[in-house]
């Protein structure tokens, strides 16, 4: 084989392209306390918290097809999840179903010191 200086430079683009793409999946590319697009199976309601201690919510869920990384940089710190508790309960209807929601991740510290989604919508 042999390489050009085209090909090199082509090879390196592709290769920090790569990188680019894997970092943002490896991150989920979401941002805390900021709107995004989740998609996900809705499951529960689950329970999330510590119920016994009086912190716990019941709620549904999106489960995700791959771990997202979320840090806030504050209360809940960076935190990996499969699973993201929906604060809405209109999404009841889609128990079982992937749908893409319209949600802002955050922390929930009183309930159970884990991301949440609020202010939910699905597409």
């Amino acid at each position: 084989m042999h390489l050009t200086g085209r090909s090199i430079a082509l090879a390196f683009s592709a290769g920090g392209l790569l990188v680019a793409l894997t970092a943002c999946a490896a991150t989920g590319g979401q941002t805390v306390n900021q709107p995004g697009e989740f998609t996900g199976k809705i499951v529960g309601p689950l329970e999330f918290g510590q119920p016994g201690e009086g912190a716990g919510l019941k709620a549904y869920g999106l489960e995700l097809a791959a771990p997202l990384k979320l840090d806030d940089k504050a209360e809940c710190g960076e935190q990996t999840t499969s699973v993201l508790a929906v604060e809405s309960a209109s999404v009841a209807v889609h128990v079982g179903k992937t749908v893409v929601l319209r949600a802002t991740p955050y922390c929930r510290v009183s309930r159970s010191g884990k991301y949440h989604l609020k202010d939910v919508s699905v597409r």
